[in-house]
């Protein structure tokens, strides 16, 4: 049964057990992130969001399971508005910049960035927007803009936020200006 087959006909749902099911299909028949990427752009809306989620979980036991197909993972992912799927980008993205902060080149860390500090500024979950901290936090050193304006926008919004945004806001800022002096 090919890839597209089998997650078209077996529903998985946002459940830990059904998402590390599709998890280990997807290492036991050995598929590669492109032709995993391809289904989850076949498959209907709610299927998309879990294996999104599978992929996340994939991610984060499997670190190096994207980095043959960068370039179509961000392309496809940078572009998704669902929130579900936004906080899975986002901490996939997390996962692989705290393993290794120079796996993604200048332009995809510059289209990261941006997508990044758009689903801050934006209405986005809270979740999204700790991660996308964490990810603009991994790549302050890539512009000298970036360092300015997350701790502007994160001081902008400390009154504003829910509490795990204040928290890891606050763990970040204290690390920026320890950075600065």
């Amino acid at each position: 049964m090919d890839v597209i087959t089998y997650f078209s006909t077996h529903h998985h749902n946002l459940s830990t057990p059904s998402r590390t099911l599709a998890m280990n299909h997807i290492l036991d028949q050995e598929i590669l992130a492109d032709a995993f990427i391809e289904v989850i752009y076949f498959v209907d809306e709610k299927q998309k969001i879990v294996l999104y989620h599978a992929l996340d979980m994939l991610v984060e036991r499997h670190i190096d399971y994207l980095d043959d197909y960068l370039d179509l993972y961000l392309e496809k992912a940078l572009s998704e508005t669902h929130e579900s799927t936004k906080r899975c980008v986002s901490r996939t993205i997390f996962h692989q910049l705290k393993n290794n902060k120079n796996l993604y080149n200048k332009e995809q860390k510059q289209q990261i960035v941006h997508t990044m500090f758009d689903w801050i500024i934006l209405p986005s979950a809270v979740a999204t927007r700790v991660n996308a901290i964490n990810i603009l936090y991994f790549l302050v050193d890539q512009e000298e803009w970036i360092k300015e304006q997350l701790i502007a926008l994160i001081e902008q919004n400390l009154l504003l936020q829910e509490p795990s945004f204040l928290s890891r806001g606050r763990k970040i800022l204290k690390l920026l200006h320890k950075q600065k002096s």
